[in-house]
């Protein structure tokens, strides 16, 4: 059963940190939102204040002549002349300050109301409201009370910059927090999960065994401790298996290597002393290769083939003169540096290799060639050839156990156990170049 969950592109840490800077920020915009709502609305409810104020400092100063008209009397407010304006009856500008074409249109217009009358054009609020201070049926006059909205504005927008800044500087303070708290509360994690893999390579028998608990991380340990039992018994079953398939393979190989001494004690002629001599060769050969498997599944390899690492040249030398391709007719150049030192034994540089230079001869049209250099720690081997290539888009599944080209004597296990044996020195076996030449790269440590 195939598990669903794909995980993110991105790492565990960095999604939560976006997150909660990106939560928090939205958080943030709204209330700042419901905060320059409610400033508007407290604006409105200044700017109708301040105009009430006005109207009401100014009709406390108007009083009625002996011809019965309007007349105001200065004080020490401002009120009673900025943004208020006094009309008598006959809407005779009586106070005012100076203004422009248009705010003069809209208080003359308003200087005939009857009732208390608001207008808003522009960023300028009115306030017109009739004076009756005689007591009678007709109106004495009207005052007219004005203020702009500007510095309510400006206000406002020093207050949404405020906000702006402040979601800014919370959402950054709090990426950096969950960040430090994700950090430290994940790094046990990673430490378990670099152990657990450490120890499935090389301890299998260490286990966290954390005391009981039901937080995360125990329950992690646990879970981990089970895989690594799991794993631990998979590999034990492997080598048990590896163990009794060599022991099979050992004992026909030893009697077919007495076969072949037998005759050589017999041979009559140089031809058939020579065949028997190849096969013996061959049986020596199968059995070191089957021995050396044997201890890289027991994982009781040695980590090179002396005290100065294995000699490339002469492993490639003794696999082309030991493997002729399909046909015979195929040259190898092999082009090594007789000092090029790979740090695996010898049999097994030889498993990584013979399925490569087999392919090659098996598959080249004239020529195969196998060539290496040094890369920093690393040696860096091809073997290339002039066949037909590889199909696009089946680089890694020709290294999939059972998989061969249609036609091929192989089995199809050569190159998925050339990778692997690789892959247990520390190295890896790629397919660096589909067609023209056709060339597969072995990179091993030094």
């Amino acid at each position: 059963m195939n598990a669903t969950f794909r995980p993110s592109q991105w790492g565990l840490r960095r999604r939560l940190v976006w997150s909660s800077a990106l939560l928090s920020m939205v958080a943030l915009a709204l209330m700042g939102g419901v905060v320059l709502v409610i400033a508007l609305r407290l604006n409105q409810g200044r700017i109708q204040a301040t105009l009430e104020n006005r109207l009401a400092t100014t009709q406390s100063r108007l009083t009625l002549a002996d011809d019965g008209r309007l007349r105001l009397t200065r004080g020490d407010s401002d009120d009673v002349t900025t943004g208020v304006w006094v009309y008598d009856a006959d809407g005779a500008l009586l106070s005012g300050p100076p203004s422009g074409d248009a705010v003069v249109r809209v208080v003359e217009g308003l200087s005939r109301v009857a009732v208390e009358t608001t207008y808003q054009r522009g960023e300028r609020h009115y306030l017109a409201e009739p004076v009756d201070l005689a007591g009678g049926s007709e109106r004495d006059g009207v005052v007219v009370a004005s203020v702009s909205e500007q510095a309510y504005e400006q206000a406002n927008a020093v207050l949404a910059g405020g906000l702006a800044a402040l979601v800014v500087v919370v959402g950054a303070g709090t990426a950096a927090v969950t960040a430090w708290t994700v950090g430290r509360t994940l790094r046990p994690v990673q430490q378990m999960t670099d152990l657990a893999r450490e120890w499935s390579e090389h301890d299998l028998e260490a286990r966290f065994d954390l005391a009981p608990g039901s937080d995360e991380l125990t329950r992690l340990g646990d879970t981990l401790d089970e895989l690594l039992g799991r794993v631990a018994q998979a590999i034990r079953a492997e080598q048990r298996l590896t163990s009794e398939l060599a022991h099979e393979l050992r004992t026909p190989l030893t009697s077919i290597r007495a076969e072949a001494e037998l005759g050589l004690v017999g041979a009559r002629d140089d031809a058939s002393r020579e065949r028997l001599q190849r096969v013996v060769a061959q049986v020596d050969r199968l059995s070191a290769t089957i021995t050396a498997l044997l201890d890289l599944a027991r994982g009781t390899t040695d980590d090179g083939g002396g005290a100065g690492g294995t000699r490339v040249a002469p492993v490639v030398d003794s696999l082309v003169a030991g493997a002729p391709g399909s046909d015979g007719d195929a040259d190898v150049v092999v082009s090594l540096d007789d000092a090029l030192l790979v740090s695996a034994p010898p049999e097994l540089l030889a498993r990584v290799l013979a399925p490569l230079v087999d392919n090659a001869r098996r598959h080249a049209t004239h020529l195969v060639g196998v060539s290496g250099r040094q890369d920093g720690r690393e040696v860096v081997l091809r073997v290339e050839d002039d066949g037909p290539g590889v199909t696009p888009g089946s680089e890694e599944r020709v290294f999939e156990a059972g998989h061969r080209d249609p036609g091929s004597p192989g089995a199809g296990l050569g190159l998925p156990l050339a990778r692997r044996v690789a892959a247990s020195l520390g190295g890896s076996v790629r397919v660096a170049s589909l067609h023209a030449p056709t060339a597969f790269e072995v990179r091993l440590p030094r």
